[in-house]
């Protein structure tokens, strides 16, 4: 399976933030790893973890974030838990990139969309800004923006929101980077475009090679999109396995909830949509044993005393002590 060393390999990872009220353990010891040209779903509510583990993968954290020193990212065989943040600019939209939920965040809005793609171009390839004006212009045509040669002199502001996720697109692919993170790409973004850019996305991921990760909380785009999901329920991964294994055989009953919580298109039938019950917990006092064992309705006393381990056999595994 192996033979080949990963993109990524995330060992261990953890990033904890000092609160008023003692520290929250947004990511705790969070392992996997990701082939090249694979995308990894990772999957959960809101406040699981998903964004602080994408962020703490290309060091792009607040000052006060506190990582654990035994966590190792390595990308392409460099350890980036031990580079240096002037090392880490060169590498983020070299080797890596970063697709965010809102286009706004990382789009300046005083510069044009093609100075900002040439900016890229010129700090990371050493091109010459006519070269880099033309590769803009090829780069917006690839995302599927109509009309590149006129877009390019436009700002955000003149766009929409699909048409400004095209450009960060454009950016992210710029360098063709081995690793790309799409952290919540099309929240924004309503439904007909949403899936126009995880196509976009899904096809640049397969022309290129490259190896994606796809942070989201919808379980339904995971299905078409993804060729393994992780699971994550506060911090950790419970539940990791390619998507046709985690679809057909979920064992963890958080992954469950989330897959009863999709809206399902059957005839006449007027299902309930299910809901997760409880709370996710409080991540500066998390409850002891299994976090997800305040909601789940198999929780036994097992459950209270020990967390447990993510385990399983093959490519399945999971964090339970009682698995459906």
């Amino acid at each position: 399976m192996h033979d080949r060393p990963p993109v990524l390999e995330v060992l261990d990872l953890r990033t904890a933030f000092p609160t008023a009220r003692g520290m929250l353990q947004a990511v705790d010891g969070v392992s996997f790893r990701l082939e090249q040209g694979r995308t990894l779903a990772i999957v959960g509510e809101s406040g699981s973890g998903k964004s602080v583990l994408s962020r703490s993968i290309l060091g792009l954290l607040p000052r006060n974030a506190e990582t654990g020193p035994e966590g190792r990212v390595v990308l392409n065989g460099n350890d980036l838990t031990r580079l240096p943040e002037r090392s880490m600019r060169k590498l983020r939209g070299r080797q890596a990139a970063i697709v965010f939920q809102d286009p706004m965040t990382s789009l300046n809005p005083t510069m044009t969309i093609g100075s900002q793609i040439v900016e890229v171009l010129i700090f990371h390839m050493g091109m010459t800004k006519a070269t880099a004006r033309c590769r803009a212009i090829e780069l917006l045509a690839t995302v599927g923006m109509p009309q590149p040669a006129t877009r390019v002199d436009q700002y955000p502001h003149q766009l929409s929101g699909g048409m400004r996720q095209r450009v960060a697109i454009a950016i992210a692919i710029a360098c063709e980077p081995s690793l790309l993170i799409a952290d919540e790409p099309t929240t924004a973004l309503d439904v007909t475009v949403q899936a126009e850019i995880l196509d976009l996305l899904q096809r640049q991921v397969r022309e290129r090679q490259m190896s994606m990760i796809l942070i989201t909380h919808d379980m339904g785009i995971v299905a078409a999109r993804a060729d393994e999901v992780a699971v994550m329920y506060a911090g950790r991964i419970v539940e990791r396995a390619p998507v046709r294994d985690l679809f057909h055989q979920t064992r963890m009953p958080y992954t469950s909830a989330l897959l009863a919580s999709i809206p399902q298109i059957d005839g006449g039938r007027r299902g309930r949509l299910e809901a997760i019950g409880g709370r996710p917990p409080d991540l500066v006092d998390p409850p002891s044993g299994c976090s997800f064992r305040p909601r789940c309705r198999f929780a036994s006393d097992k459950c209270d005393m020990t967390a447990p381990p993510l385990a399983g056999t093959g490519q399945h595994h999971f964090a339970c002590w009682h698995p459906l």
